[in-house]
């Protein structure tokens, strides 16, 4: 079953959180990951607006998981530092 991981994101510095994202985007194009939604605009209809929300699918939570946690990924958002708060899930569905 596919998974996406699902990111809401509060950006605190936007030229980190750009060197961030492009690092981001060279990693999930040597995965199995795809971008479903790449988004500096929403309508928010509960809760605080975010600034940047994304959608990343996977074949599964396994594979979403494993692009995760990878050490290069893991490597990217401590090279970030604060620029940027998020929240992060993995969800199933189809």
């Amino acid at each position: 079953m596919a998974a996406y991981i699902v990111i809401r994101t509060k950006v605190h510095d936007p030229e980190a959180h750009s060197a961030f994202a492009e690092a981001a985007t060279a990693l999930l194009a040597q995965s199995d990951g795809e971008f479903v939604v790449r988004a500096r605009e929403c309508a928010t209809l509960e809760g605080e607006a975010p600034d940047v929300v994304v959608v990343q699918r996977f074949p599964d939570a396994a594979s979403a998981r494993a692009f995760y946690d990878s050490s290069e990924h893991q490597q990217a958002l401590k090279d970030a530092g604060g620029a940027f708060t998020r929240e992060v899930v993995i969800v199933e569905g189809a």
